[in-house]
């Protein structure tokens, strides 16, 4: 009989320390080829990619994914709950309910599209570093920008179409429908505007539908930008954070992650991405 309950306690016991600690949501949006949920291309990503090897990593948590459009992702996580994020960049106001980790890797900002066989249009434009001048390219009122309608694509390229909707400059058009990256490429091609915004992987996702596209790097947002993992400041993710930004100082991941990411780079910024990279102040 001794050795029997000695038998269960020791059973009990292994069966407790395999018991997942608690159960965490990533919340996520339908934003390819960051994170895709749906068609061929599911989970191929490259936030998909790092979300599986955290998930990996940190068996004790059972990890779940809940894909909502992004507005409601972030409501969800302004209320609270078992929440975390791999997609959220890191701002004042988020900070009042997400807690952010270092970064865990780094990415390419917004920048202008245009078709190739515009080059020469756009040339007077570019700085000595290539980049384009977006506040004087905003007032030739024969190069037409397209933008999306409700979308931010950050303070410096919002305020400079602010100020061009006030001014002379060439008319803003705004596309409203769901896929509005794809629509705007769309109407590159048939030349209805002459250029729009948007991340380099998109111009890779979107290739096959769309004519050569051409990206370009804006004066004065041409930085890198922190991918962050955060959670919510519930206490439902206080371990699961922890080890989470854990994980993220030991640098496991970050193989897994370039190789993603890059997968979805145009060819001819894999080798600036890489040295981008390699100049980035030590966190």
């Amino acid at each position: 009989m001794k050795c029997l309950i000695n038998l269960l306690i020791a059973l009990s016991t292994g069966l407790a320390s395999t018991v997942r600690a608690d159960s965490i949501i990533w919340l996520n949006s339908e934003f390819p080829p960051m994170a895709m949920s749906q068609g061929p291309q599911a989970h191929q990503g490259y936030i998909n990619a790092l979300a599986s090897f955290l998930g990996e990593a940190l068996p004790q948590h059972q990890f779940d994914e809940q894909v909502v459009p992004w507005q409601r992702a972030m409501h969800m996580a302004e209320k609270g709950g078992p929440y975390c994020l791999l997609a959220a960049f890191q701002t004042p106001e988020r900070e009042a309910y997400l807690r952010f980790s270092k970064p865990y890797g780094h990415v390419f900002p917004l920048g202008l599209v245009a078709r190739r066989a515009q080059r020469e249009a756009f040339a007077s434009y570019l700085n000595a570093n290539g980049q384009i001048q977006l506040a004087r390219l905003l007032q030739d009122e024969h190069l037409r920008p397209g933008i999306a309608s409700q979308r931010s694509y950050g303070s410096l390229i919002d305020n400079l179409l602010k100020s061009a909707s006030d001014s002379q400059g060439a008319p803003i058009s705004q596309i409203h429908q769901s896929e509005s990256t794809s629509g705007l490429f769309s109407m590159l091609d048939h030349q209805r505007i002459d250029y729009t915004f948007s991340y380099p992987g998109e111009l890779v996702y979107f290739a096959s539908r769309h004519q050569d596209l051409q990206f370009y790097l804006i004066e004065g947002n041409d930085r890198l930008l922190p991918g962050r993992l955060s959670c919510t400041r519930s206490p439902q993710t206080d371990q699961a954070f922890a080890d989470l930004t854990g994980i993220l100082e030991t640098n496991r991941h970050q193989d897994v992650l370039r190789s993603s990411y890059e997968r979805w780079l145009p060819d001819d910024l894999i080798a600036p991405y890489q040295r981008m990279l390699k100049e980035l102040p030590r966190e």
